[in-house]
């Protein structure tokens, strides 16, 4: 893809204002970059936090990020006027600090003053702001799932080694002191040889309202739509809803939801790096007859290239098969690793296990151990401060989320896809090679 053009700000009026926001924070004590004063960020002063979302999820957020001591939540940014605003009066009473508040996310990421971002967007803003964000110098903790493809994808892992950028995901069930201990459970060999692993999440939905409504008032619909095919607005196209169920904002629940029960298999495993890999898989798409058209229910085999198979699923299949063996602890989304010794499952609330006395053992025995912190969000702000690796970095993202897009070409395709995670390419069959890519609306090219 080429680079990323302004869409509304030309560029001179884009460097022009970054010029002006690092005039405005050298005027401002309270506000004065670190990277300015020091090249870095010294611990005397708190990591200066922007966030670019305050809807459900990135309200949700934004409450975590104000419970970090060492961070300040110092900007807001939502193409509704009214979320944002609301956005800044908890700020306000939570900080006791009036945050700058932006609609449009460009002129947030021109303000030197800010560290990182918070990027809690429709899934197809993640991506484009997200290099926008590294570009301009920020660390970005970005919500799951990763890009709207997988070239997306790419760029965002390729941005972030080049800018040298702190990258966090959204996957904050590493944060479960007992999904880590059964991950090294798997790590250290309870289960013996890992054989394969069964992965499931809640399913997508049908149904949206494809009604046009007015524009409400206060909403930005133009920088809201942004990279998205221009549809008429309607009553479910600016919720939550319309942007985990809609094609032209995500994939649908198969990443949305897949993206943490795959993150907790990636966590266990290196399977899906060895090599080749090949999918296939069936699925369940809504009639065409709502705004909710993403695939509502999967069921995909996946064989690795050490022998390792994954079958991942949506939960109204895997119900049955995962109550053989947890009835009592059933969860509509889970990942469990079978070997040739035992199993273990974990889910977000539950758990369980061949033998239920290994997740006893604190720690178990054996020497691999995987990056952990309890209080996910103030391990990011740590991140920044230290310039060290985060708890889920971006190769993680990226190796969880081709999953769930491989499996949706799959589903799609109709027959076996063949992909190479050492060349981050599809091998077979080369007409998915065109759909690495997504259609990008106007001017928002991002690469």
């Amino acid at each position: 893809m080429q680079n990323e053009k302004l869409n509304h700000l030309t560029r001179r009026r884009f460097i022009g204002g970054l010029l002006q926001s690092a005039l405005l924070a050298a005027a401002t004590p309270n506000f004065i970059p670190r990277r300015v004063l020091t090249g870095a960020t010294t611990p005397s002063k708190k990591i200066q936090l922007g966030h670019i979302g305050v809807g459900g999820q990135g309200t949700a957020l934004l409450r975590n990020f104000l419970n970090v001591d060492s961070a300040a939540s110092v900007a807001i940014c939502d193409p509704f006027r009214q979320r944002r605003e609301a956005a800044g009066k908890l700020v306000q009473a939570g900080q006791n600090l009036e945050p700058k508040l932006y609609n449009d996310f460009r002129e947030l990421l021109a303000d030197k003053r800010i560290d990182a971002v918070v990027i809690a967007t429709p899934d197809h803003w993640h991506v484009p702001i997200g290099l926008a964000a590294v570009r301009a110098g920020k660390d970005v903790y970005i919500e799951k799932p990763l890009g709207h493809s997988l070239a997306q994808n790419q760029a965002m892992l390729e941005a972030c080694h080049r800018y040298q950028r702190i990258f966090q995901y959204g996957t904050m069930q590493r944060a479960e002191e007992i999904l880590k201990r059964g991950v090294e459970l798997v790590l250290n060999g309870y289960i013996g040889q890992l054989q394969r692993l069964e992965v499931w999440a809640p399913a997508g939905a049908s149904g949206g309202s494809l009604a046009e409504i007015p524009v409400p008032e206060g909403l930005d619909y133009e920088l809201y739509i942004g990279p998205a095919p221009m549809r008429p607005c309607t009553k479910d196209r600016i919720t939550s809803a319309g942007s985990w169920y809609c094609a032209d904002y995500a994939l649908g629940f198969i990443a949305g939801w897949g993206a943490h029960p795959l993150d907790i298999a990636i966590w266990g495993m290196d399977s899906d790096k060895q090599g080749p890999m090949t999918l296939r898989g069936a699925g369940n798409f809504p009639t065409p007859a709502g705004l909710f058209n993403t695939c509502a229910e999967w069921d995909v085999e996946v064989q690795f290239h050490d022998g390792v198979s994954l079958r991942f699923m949506s939960h109204p299949v895997a119900e049955s098969i995962v109550k053989r063996y947890r009835a009592d602890t059933w969860e509509t989304n889970g990942t469990t690793f079978f070997g040739d010794q035992g199993w273990v499952s974990l889910s977000r609330g539950s758990y369980a296990a061949s033998n239920p006395d290994w997740f006893k053992l604190d720690p178990c025995r054996g020497g691999k151990r995987v990056l952990y912190r309890n209080r996910y969000y103030q391990a990011f702000v740590d991140s920044v401060r230290q310039r060290a690796p985060s708890v889920a970095p971006i190769e993680d993202a990226l190796r969880s989320d081709a999953i769930s897009h491989l499996s949706l070409l799959a589903i799609k395709n109709g027959s076996e896809v063949v992909w190479d995670p050492h060349k981050y390419k599809i091998k077979s069959p080369t007409s998915l090679h065109r759909q690495m890519t997504c259609p990008v609306r106007g001017n928002w090219k991002q690469s």
